[in-house]
């Protein structure tokens, strides 16, 4: 399978299903704010490899192990600074008040940022504080507002906001109605695209798109896929994620009777998750890269995506 789909017939001759099959596939890739003690040799080649696959757009978290928005904002910098990729930011409401936030969403844009990922984050324990937004739809309203209050500084331009969706339901919602009201409501507010949390079925994405579009959502519902490289990854990521891994999943693992076997049934079985979500008419994929590339390299080549070709 190669990134880019269509072939090289003229328009006039393409029948309309055709003309409806992206030209090229969209790719992005998530990573992690290094530690302070990383190795730079190693960060260069991650941010080498990305690169090399001519990507839309870089996703940097932010978390408590990496200073919340510092080492966010350090990262972007470095990116902005050493490569031609453009960096995207994840803003959480965990990361400090509405005053805060503001500071923290105009030094991304010095930074370099020009999209931001609009999340609740993990709760603590104790919740978050009163003066805290509370939810993803304050962030977004909250950084449309000062898109507009700053207008000229985007020189007449917009910053794109993500969100997350979530194919196979959010642990915290009643039902699935209340999933598909609340991307709708984050789609009302601004949102421009939704990247989908962890899920293991192309089938759950499939028809989690086709039961958004009824409901009304009309921004990208971009699948996020994290590269299955061992047993104990996908259980702690199911667990971060509320989800239970399936059993054709587990098992499939834990027959492995070597790490490298268990990692080829891993990337196997991701290979296949993939293939099949750009086969039911995913336009774009985006890459949980965990910071290695390697894994990151055989996933996409394995996939068919060529970073030459792109």
């Amino acid at each position: 399978m190669s990134p880019r789909f269509s072939a090289s017939a003229p328009l006039d001759s393409m029948s309309e299903e055709e003309l409806m099959v992206p030209e090229r596939l969209a790719l992005s890739f998530e990573v992690i704010p290094p530690r302070h003690d990383a190795d730079e040799a190693k960060i260069d080649r991650l941010l080498e490899t990305l690169e090399s696959y001519h990507p839309d757009y870089i996703a940097v978290t932010s978390s408590k192990r990496s200073g919340w928005l510092e080492g966010t904002t350090a990262f972007i910098e470095r990116i902005s600074r050493t490569t031609s990729m453009r960096p995207l930011a994840h803003l959480a409401c965990t990361a400090g008040s509405r005053t805060e936030l503001i500071g923290w969403i105009n030094r991304l844009v010095d930074a370099g940022v020009r999209g931001l990922l609009a999340l609740r984050g993990d709760l603590p324990e104790e919740g978050l504080p009163e003066h805290y937004p509370q939810h993803a739809d304050e962030l977004i309203s909250l950084i449309r507002q000062l898109e507009r209050q700053q207008a000229a500084r985007f020189a007449a331009g917009r910053l794109a906001v993500g969100v997350a969706c979530y194919p196979s339901g959010h642990v915290e919602s009643k039902n699935e109605d209340e999933d598909f009201d609340v991307l709708l409501k984050k789609q009302r507010l601004g949102a421009d695209f939704a990247i989908t949390q962890l899920f293991f079925d192309a089938q759950d994405y499939l028809r989690f798109t086709k039961k958004a579009q009824l409901a009304g959502v009309h921004i990208p519902l971009i699948p996020g896929i994290m590269p299955m490289t061992s047993l104990r990854r996908v259980e702690r990521m199911g667990e971060l994620s509320g989800l239970a891994v399936p059993e054709r999943v587990r098992s499939a693992l834990a027959a492995a009777t070597t790490p490298e076997e268990e990692y080829e049934t891993g990337m196997e079985l991701t290979t296949e998750l993939a293939r099949d979500i750009v086969a039911g008419g995913a336009s774009g994929l985006h890459i949980y890269t965990h910071n290695n590339p390697d894994n990151t390299h055989d996933l996409l080549t394995r996939i068919g995506v060529d970073n030459d070709q792109r």
